[in-house]
């Protein structure tokens, strides 16, 4: 007999396996030489938004100081968005210590990250310029290799690099790089067929006109860097990636503030998601529309239901077998002694095991080939079994209470949090 759950577990593992073989059609797909471009070195602006970063600040400027690009045609805006902390010292500091170096800082009440980028917007002078979260650190070399992304095409609104977590210490934080590795290698996927839909805080590189002509970055919502990601491709501009150009970021270090981070990223990409609804399932957006606009919440239901699912199991066996161990008293010992093994094989639910096996199989493969994509040793920092094992068979439930958290706060309107 087939039940209610059965039915959405099996609708929800082919809705899986139609996407895996979907994004493996465009892995194996063959893709355009990259043309070699002309090098060309426009005057370049970078804003860095500020929110009580005395900890990771000075590490962040000086990787803007050290990058391969002529001095005299950079500026570096820091944006203080009311930091009560050492920040503004410590920029005032860096400052005078680079007085070679056009380095300008505002100070503003804090009114969040958005309002920062728009502030430091309003005095840019560049004809590109990015954004540098305070917590991390761009590669030397990222001008030289994202600036002539945008030479063969005016409709290339943005360039995005490929982000690592800075030098992973704990457990969690080598979860974290697993993560992040596993999300480039999605970002691969989704660039060959024009579907990025964020341009990360981490040194994202914009058309300073094309921003300027959209209307800047939106400050209502909690995540503008999805926001204005998925309003370039409303308004049909291009948005590329790069692996040749990396950007470390410093990962949250305790559960409670990853847990924080990602309710507010994936609650951010839910109000969106929402908020441009006329997009999803719309053919005039191509696979945008079609695929990447559905699956942004489709992903957290589907964490959702095969979370909720495998609890569901789990309960029912662990409920079940504790009505059996009442019943015969707790006498282990006996039950123990009279053990024998009683396995019909026919009785096996074959189907569910195809299923674990199958996301299984998609899972390892994922994993192995997202770091021969992204060019990284699967033991580099010393990652160990335990964090590989807290990635592959805990975090996942991690997320599923994330998940859990957001359907809470659209049902009883919960207000978003900032930070």
């Amino acid at each position: 007999m087939v039940t209610l759950l059965d039915t959405v577990l099996f609708s929800t593992y082919f809705i899986l396996l139609f996407l895996s073989i979907f994004w493996l059609l465009v892995l194996f797909a063959p893709q355009e030489e990259k043309k070699k471009r002309t090098h060309q070195e426009p005057f370049f602006s970078t804003i860095v938004p500020a929110y009580n970063e005395e900890k990771s600040i000075r590490g962040t400027l000086q990787s803007l100081v050290d990058l391969e690009y002529p001095p005299e045609k950079m500026e570096i805006i820091v944006v203080n968005d009311g930091s009560t902390d050492q920040t503004k010292e410590i920029v005032e500091q860096f400052i005078q210590q680079h007085p070679q170096r056009k380095i300008i800082l505002l100070n503003q009440k804090n009114k969040g990250k958005a309002s920062a980028m728009n502030n430091g917007l309003s005095i840019v002078k560049g004809r590109f310029f990015a954004c540098l979260d305070a917590d991390s650190f761009v590669s030397s070399n990222a001008l030289q290799v994202m600036l002539p992304l945008f030479e063969d095409d005016e409709n290339v609104a943005a360039v995005c690099p490929m982000i690592k977590v800075k030098k992973p210490q704990s457990v969690l934080e080598k979860v974290q790089w697993y993560e992040y590795i596993i999300n480039m290698f999605h970002r691969f996927l989704n660039a060959k067929l024009n579907c990025l839909h964020v341009t990360p805080g981490p040194f994202s590189v914009y058309r300073t006109e094309i921003v300027k002509k959209i209307g800047n970055f939106d400050e209502q919502t909690i995540t503008e860097d999805l926001e204005i990601a998925v309003r370039l491709q409303k308004n049909n501009y291009n948005i590329l990636h790069t692996f040749d150009a990396i950007v470390e970021t410093v990962a949250p270090v305790t559960w409670k503030a990853l847990f924080r981070q990602r309710v507010r990223w994936y609650k951010g990409a839910t109000d969106n998601t929402f908020r441009y609804k006329d997009l999803v399932f719309n053919k005039k957006y191509g696979d945008f529309g079609m695929i990447r606009m559905p699956t942004i919440i489709l992903s957290g239901i589907i964490a959702i239901v095969l979370g909720t699912t495998l609890l569901h199991s789990l309960g029912k066996t662990i409920i079940g077998k504790l009505i059996y161990y009442r019943s015969i008293n707790f006498d282990f010992l006996t039950l123990i002694m009279n053990y024998r093994p009683d396995i019909d094989l026919l009785t096996l639910p074959f189907a569910k095991l195809f299923i674990a096996a199958t996301l299984m199989a998609i899972s390892f493969f994922i994993m192995v080939y997202s770091h021969k994509v992204i060019k990284e040793k699967i033991t580099n920092y010393g990652r160990t079994f335990l964090s590989l094992f807290t990635y592959l068979l805990i975090y996942g439930f991690f997320l599923t209470a994330v998940w859990v958290y957001i359907g809470f706060m659209v049902i009883s309107g919960k207000r978003n949090f900032w930070h």
